[in-house]
């Protein structure tokens, strides 16, 4: 659809409005739903301003990323209520019964971590969950730069697959292993966020820590974004060259060890995520995009 210069100048004079009232929700006492409203127009609106080519891709997806974050951020805008229907024992007994006996968060953690000390694997863990913040974004940009046109039908999978995972944590709040663990005592107490202490420890806070809360939304655990998306990301590196894709799902499967040994997940949080993600490209491959699978 084309669109005016005078849309396109609209278009971008309206997204500092949007974004400041997405900021601003808690403190506006704005209902979720228009706050989610508000962030999803965002990226619209960026797509509608900018100029085709590789600055739309960009701005467009790191409009989208920006739009997720405040998306993920909504259910916990209000904690208490969010809090009565918080499922904290369900995913520890599936846990258990698919390990056979102790979730294995627990199991890792025990056999594993030497607590209070940190060990060369925390911060080795720590290290590798952190590349995930970076690894989508990198994979689409060397798509972008590469194979150009194919960028718009993996933005569209990677894209998707963040955004599936958004209804979930509203409808169905989860405790991950290490709130379970450190706030309701389950476990034995066992877990510890690892990635949290590590992080505590290089920037000279005293640790271990009781509150590893980071605010943002520390339910939104079912099904795993990072996973989810971690496989995606290997199945659209697939799509462009196989040997990227055994490296994508060699990262996906090693992320996961990490995910659950870090307390950051269980082990159905990443079998749901890998579930959503499958899904997602299924879904994905009946659209006619340019770039999608031969």
């Amino acid at each position: 659809m084309k669109v005016s210069s005078a849309g396109r100048l609209l278009a971008a004079a309206l997204v500092p409005t949007a974004v400041l009232l997405a900021r601003r929700r808690r403190r506006l006492k704005l209902p979720q739903a228009g706050s989610l409203a508000i962030a999803a127009s965002v990226p619209v609106m960026v797509l509608v301003a900018a100029p085709r080519g590789r600055v739309r891709a960009v701005t467009g997806w790191a409009a989208f990323m920006w739009a997720y974050k405040i998306a993920f951020e909504i259910p916990y805008d209000r904690p208490e209520a969010l809090r009565r229907r918080l499922h904290i024992d369900e995913p520890i007994a599936i846990d258990s019964r698919i390990a056979g006996g102790l979730p294995p968060s627990a199991a890792l953690q025990r056999r594993l971590r030497e607590p209070p000390r940190l060990t060369a694997l925390d911060r080795a863990a720590t290290l590798f969950y952190s590349t995930w913040e970076a690894a989508p974004h990198a994979v689409l940009a060397w798509i972008l730069l590469r194979r150009p046109e194919r960028f718009p039908a993996a933005a569209l999978r990677m894209g998707s697959t963040f955004a599936a995972t958004i209804p979930s944590y509203a409808l169905y709040p989860q405790a991950p292993p290490w709130w379970a663990s450190e706030r309701e005592e389950r476990m034995g107490r066992a877990v510890r966020r690892v990635t949290l202490e590590v992080k505590k420890e290089l920037s000279g806070e005293p640790r271990p820590g009781v509150d590893h809360n980071s605010q943002a939304n520390p339910w939104a655990a079912m099904p795993s974004d990072h996973f989810a998306t971690s496989a995606m990301m290997a199945a659209v590196l697939a799509e462009i060259d196989p040997r990227a894709g055994l490296g994508g799902a060699a990262y996906a499967l090693l992320l996961g060890g990490v995910l659950v040994y870090t307390g950051e997940h269980y082990v159905i949080d990443l079998i749901a995520g890998l579930t959503l993600a499958g899904a997602v490209y299924s879904a994905a491959r009946a659209l006619p995009l340019p770039g999608g699978p031969r």
